[in-house]
């Protein structure tokens, strides 16, 4: 009998109308929804989701691969709003397509409009607009280009997807980046396999649930089996739009996720499935693609290790082996945890995903004798990782773990413009998980020293004109000098457009020169001459003292947010000025010296001012002592933002003698 419940069978019943109750079948629009130009429950929403719909029951696996496979049945509807929505009309599914582990099969894909008399024309997408790309080795993708979408449009698709595994369970999120109006999940279990169930959910959840009996098709005999049916449904899900500062979007999405944990063989018989770390370990330490490539042998790199091994300190050995990676491996963009085209290939064709080039690096930083460990994480922007969840599903990045007399690096090759000292802005804060013993480690990194820091100090005259010229020197420190080197190295006029000319209209920079662009260990300095015309009224001039700190505009004007405050790491700025007026001017009226505190003191706000005849002196500090405020607690830091933005955005008042 357990063999028995081991070799299951149950058929595929494609597109079950039935299992879609309450639901317009498929290519059957309703004309209100055409005729809809605003999502009621999401004011403003570029698309909307009318349906998202999803089944998945098991199948027979494919003969010398697996006994049986997974199969999701999925159809989507989407009503586009505006000419942004209109993106969503380009669709891409992605899938494992490494020996074929994932198919997609049966894909129906269609476009509706209202025509010009009225009536609802149906556009199908032909084959010419549905095409597959290979992302890597292991992972490629379905494009779905609909044709005719414009705003008022509808697009609907459907398609099966099968996969080769039993063990495991799509999760399923309700919520997207657009409203959602209709999303629901169905899943079919044999009751022999007990999977936990982990709902992130913060609204209301219908859930459905029925038990019956199915056929197995065992050695051409028929047998009846136990199976659970489980419908989860939510309605009218407002989407999660970007806000300044936010974390991963899916971070913040209603869903539900699903893992395997015990086999039900009969008669009390359980059997515990539940991976676990040292699973992972022992999978990635033989995988070919990532712990074999730290064995493999770099004929190409042998200089570079010679250079490195001909030191005797471990920062000259660090800094030689990461430059070198850094320098002469270019990023493709992809972000994985496995060297799909291999560590050589990267170095032969000095381009690679950001495991084959960390890897390599880990593997040359051992060959020159400094110990690596390769160190697992999923960034900021891709979400937070659940500890009790052993999944390498979870990670997009690996990265290079060093430790050197009690203290630990982390490196990334991928990064050209920052110091192997300074962890990686991506990571900064997170957790990461050590490839190394039999379990693993998980590591928090924390990073209370390293700053963004920006210093500015000016010095500006007044002439009779109204016109203020001047010089300022800005230091950029730690993640701030990353920020600003990175943006000097992709596009200079932009940069000088965004960090000094910025929102004015009258600022005009005559010079601009940087210093320490290579040496990652120093901070990067830019000065910049520099006039500008002073607004003014009648007898009187304006101007502000917040030049060139990155601190003029507020980005916290929302009323309400969806989305915790992640700045990522400590903040500290500091602006110096010294302004001299012509004598025909006198200062007519000052801002008042102040101090203003966060309640929770995570935020301190300081201004000195001080006018002598035709001299002033001002002194203003910013220091964030949290990286991290919750979206319960936006009200509150909202209002100090506000405050703190008016005060520094004051302005100095000269009027002609």
């Amino acid at each position: 009998m357990k063999q028995l419940l081991l070799v299951f069978i149950f058929s595929l019943n494609a597109y079950s109308s039935s299992a879609q109750k309450g639901l317009p079948a498929f290519g059957k629009i309703e004309k209100a929804d055409l005729d809809m130009v605003d999502c009621d429950f999401d004011k403003g929403a570029d698309a909307v989701k009318l349906i998202d719909w999803c089944s998945m029951n098991y199948d027979r696996g494919t003969y010398g691969m697996t006994l049986f496979k997974t199969v999701y049945e999925h159809r989507v509807r989407i009503k586009i709003l505006k000419e942004k929505g209109i993106t969503y009309a380009n669709v891409s599914i992605p899938f494992f397509s490494r020996n074929n582990e994932e198919k997609i099969l049966r894909l129906d894909a269609r476009t509706f409009n209202i025509d010009e008399s009225g009536k609802i024309s149906t556009t199908d997408v032909g084959k010419s607009s549905i095409y597959t790309k290979k992302i890597n080795k292991n992972f490629s993708e379905l494009i779905i280009a609909f044709p005719e979408v414009k705003v008022g449009s509808v697009i609907e698709y459907r398609y099966s997807m099968e996969r080769e595994t039993w063990t495991n369970i799509k999760d399923w999120y309700f919520q997207d980046r657009i409203p959602v109006r209709h999303s629901e999940y169905q899943v079919k279990i044999p009751l022999l396999l007990l999977f936990t169930e982990k709902p992130a959910i913060a609204g209301k959840m219908e859930t459905r649930k029925e038990e019956y009996e199915d056929m197995i098709s065992v050695n051409d005999a028929a047998y009846s089996f136990k199976m659970i049916k489980k419908n989860y449904i939510m309605r009218n899900l407002v989407g999660i739009r970007d806000e300044p500062y936010m974390g991963a979007a899916k971070d913040y999405q209603q869903r539900i996720e699903f893992q395997l944990s015990q086999l039900d063989m009969g008669n009390g018989d359980i059997r515990d499935l539940r991976v676990s770390w040292s699973n992972v370990i022992n999978d990635l330490k033989k995988d070919e693609d990532f712990g074999l490539q730290l064995e493999k042998q770099v004929p190409l790199a042998e200089a570079v290790i010679n250079q490195a091994n001909s030191f005797t300190d471990f920062d000259s050995k660090i800094k030689t082996v990461f430059n070198y990676v850094r320098h002469n491996i270019n990023w493709d963009g992809q972000e994985t945890i496995v060297a799909y085209a291999g560590i050589n290939n990267a170095i032969e064709k000095k381009l690679g995903s950001n495991a084959d080039i960390n890897l390599l690096l880990i593997n040359l930083l051992n060959r020159a004798g400094i110990k690596a460990i390769p160190i697992l994480f999923s960034t900021r922007e891709n979400g937070l990782v659940n500890t009790f969840y052993p999944s390498t599903d979870q990670f997009n990045t690996v990265m290079a773990y060093v430790t050197v007399n009690d203290k630990y690096y982390i490196l990334d090759a991928t990064d050209r413009t920052s110091s192997y000292k300074l962890i990686p802005s991506t990571v900064v804060n997170t957790k990461g998980f050590l490839v190394e013993g039999s379990n693993g480690k998980w590591i928090d990194v924390v990073e209370n020293k390293s700053k963004y820091k920006i210093m500015v100090a000016s010095q500006a005259e007044i002439d009779e004109t109204g016109n203020m010229t001047g010089e300022s020197f800005v230091n950029c420190s730690g993640y701030a000098r990353k920020d600003r080197c990175k943006h000097w190295v992709m596009d200079k006029e932009k940069f000088k457009q965004d960090f000094f000319v910025q929102n004015s209209s009258t600022m005009k920079i005559a010079d601009l020169t940087v210093n320490n662009l290579e040496a990652d260990s120093m901070p990067f300095e830019q000065k910049v001459k520099f006039s500008s015309a002073l607004s003014s009224s009648g007898e009187y001039l304006y101007f502000t003292l917040n030049q060139f700190s990155g601190l003029d505009k507020n980005p916290f004007i929302a009323d309400e947010r969806q989305t915790d405050i992640d700045f990522g790491f400590l903040q500290d700025f500091q602006v110096f000025g010294n302004y001299k007026i012509h004598e025909g001017y006198k200062f007519e009226s000052l801002p008042e010296n102040i101090s203003l505190l966060m309640p929770d003191k995570s935020i301190v706000f300081n201004r000195f001012i001080k006018a002598d005849e035709n001299l002033l002196n001002v002194r203003i500090t910013v220091e964030f002592k949290s990286a991290f405020y919750t979206a319960s607690g936006y009200p509150e830091f909202k209002e100090f933002y506000k405050k703190m933005f008016d005060k520094l955005n004051e302005q100095i008042v000269i009027k002609r003698k």
